[in-house]
């Protein structure tokens, strides 16, 4: 008997196997019932057999284009599964269906060992699928998450912001208060922009990629003003700011203007008190601006994850802990520059300092 069929044959002892062994998973909050624990098993292993006599065969997909294993994995996470426990379902599976195989008749048939190979084949495609799918599932769920919180803080932001506009500016206030005033309004434009780049992230994990809104821009004007807000804001900092030909072109200024603003507040943060520069070029249908400070270099290990905030806290944990207001910033320049077809890079070394290169094609 070849594998494909003995499945079929015994496929009620294994969805009991299977039953019995995601009711010890199951959420301690839920209490499932036979159809829930045997979610869409039936149909993986019928895809299995299906796919063992027949290796050619096209595969049954529902109307949406989806696997049994990709709807298991759907429904395992709506029911709180954590992915391990998925995992754990599918090692249980087989060992389930290789444990009633090896304890059948044995006829030594040439077969047998094709069948369990394939077998092996086609859980792990299944695993797979469904792994991808539940981890797919879970990061749609986050991004809606900090989408939502990053939509409904800006309204106590905007009260804290008239509040503070409210102290600046009343006539009864003393200075005190009025130094106070300031400091939240500069504290609030701070957070303000924190949620911009929150919701920046959310919008380009979730695939919609940076809306752009490109118009007939002069770098000149935006970096003046960039560095003279920066000097304005720090005044113990020398911010050098330089350009060299004609820097006009088509962009949106004011994407392009956060990109000077996160590269001048990271090299000025991380400059350990050192002059910053700010250079912008042109040349032949591109403009280079550049941001230079003689800081602490960074880490050969972090600079390859440095435009990433999910991976660059693994580089280095040690020195991501200590420059832990990078956050979003630098993803955020990254995924502005790719929108502008442009490119980003840094250099970083104890001799040179560090520089961040930005190239933007003029005609973007």
């Amino acid at each position: 008997m070849r594998l494909a069929e003995f499945i079929l044959i015994n496929m009620e002892p294994i969805l009991q196997a299977w039953e019995d062994f995601a009711r010890n998973l199951q959420p301690s909050y839920r209490l499932m019932d036979v159809v829930e624990l045997r979610d869409h098993a039936k149909e993986i292993l019928e895809e299995i057999a299906a796919e063992l006599a027949n290796p050619a065969g096209e595969r049954k997909l529902d109307p949406q284009g989806n696997t049994p294993a990709e709807i298991h994995a759907d429904t395992r996470a709506l029911s709180g599964f954590t992915v391990d426990q998925l995992l754990a379902e599918f090692r249980a599976l087989r060992a389930s269906v290789l444990n009633l195989w090896s304890r059948r008749e044995k006829t030594a048939t040439w077969f047998e060992v094709e069948d369990m190979t394939r077998f092996n084949e086609a859980i792990d495609r299944a695993l797979s699928e469904s792994v991808a799918r539940y981890t797919e599932a879970q990061r749609q769920s986050q991004n809606i998450f900090l989408g939502i919180i990053g939509h409904d803080l800006r309204s106590p932001l905007s009260s804290i912001n008239l509040g503070a506009t409210y102290l600046m500016r009343s006539e009864q206030a003393d200075s005190k208060l009025i130094q106070l005033g300031s400091r939240m309004f500069a504290s609030s434009l701070r957070m303000q922009e924190m949620l911009d780049n929150l919701l920046d992230f959310v919008r380009s994990r979730s695939g919609f990629g940076i809306p752009l809104q490109p118009d007939d821009v002069d770098l000149a004007v935006i970096s003046e003003h960039i560095a003279e807000e920066f000097r304005a804001s720090n005044p113990g900092a020398v911010i050098r700011s330089e350009v060299v030909g004609d820097v006009r072109g088509r962009w949106d200024g004011a994407r392009i203007g956060q990109v000077y603003q996160n590269l001048l507040g990271n090299a000025i943060q991380h400059g350990a008190n050192t002059p910053v520069s700010v250079v912008t070029s042109a040349y032949d249908g591109e403009v280079v601006l550049s941001v230079h400070n003689d800081g602490p270099p960074i880490p050969p290990a972090m600079q390859k994850d440095i435009f990433d905030p999910m991976r660059r806290g693994l580089s280095d944990p040690v020195h991501s802990s200590s420059h832990k207001n990078l956050g979003l910033g630098l993803y955020i320049v990254r995924e502005i520059v790719a929108a502008h077809q442009g490119s980003i890079e840094v250099s970083s070394a104890e001799e040179t300092g560090t520089t961040f290169t930005v190239r933007l094609p003029k005609l973007a």
